[in-house]
C-alpha cells in the first residue's frame, strides 16, 4: 500500500462523512452494514486508510494485526492521522488519554456537530 498522507487521509475521511453520514457515541449506526452506514470520526478514519469496517474499534486491533499482518500500514497511518488532527483539535502532549479516545470523545461531545467534524478535517479554525 502507498502511504498516504494525513492531508489526504483528511479528505478521504471528509468524503466518506458526506457519503456514509456521521455518529456520535458508536462507531458504526449499523454494524451489520458497515459499507453503507453512517460512522463516526475515527471509524472513517479507518476505512479512509483501508483497514477493514471496526479496525480500530476496542479490542479489535490486535485480532487483527495478528490474523493479518499486512495492515501494519494501514494502523500506522491512521494513528498517524489521528494524533495529527487530535493535536490540531487541541488535545496537549501531556495528555495521558490515548489519541484515538480524546478524538472519540471530541466526536461525540454533545455540542458536536457535522459541521464542526468537517471543519476539523479542513482545517477549518471553527472545529475547535
Amino acid at each position: 500500500m502507498t502511504t498516504l498522507d494525513t492531508d489526504t487521509i483528511r479528505r478521504n475521511t471528509a468524503e466518506i462523512l458526506r457519503q456514509c453520514g456521521w455518529i456520535k457515541d458508536d462507531y458504526l449506526a449499523d454494524s451489520g452494514n458497515p459499507g453503507r452506514c453512517s460512522l463516526c470520526l475515527v471509524e472513517a478514519i479507518g476505512q479512509a486508510v483501508g483497514l477493514p469496517p471496526l479496525a480500530l474499534s476496542l479490542g479489535s486491533r490486535p485480532r487483527m494485526q495478528e490474523a493479518n499482518p499486512d495492515l501494519a500500514d494501514q494502523f500506522a497511518a491512521a494513528d498517524d492521522a489521528i494524533d495529527e488532527l487530535a493535536a490540531a483539535l487541541g488535545r496537549k502532549p501531556s495528555n495521558v488519554q490515548p489519541s484515538k479516545d480524546w478524538l472519540m470523545d471530541w466526536n461525540d461531545d454533545e455540542g458536536r456537530t457535522f459541521d464542526d467534524v468537517l471543519a476539523a478535517l479542513e482545517g477549518s479554525e471553527a472545529a475547535q
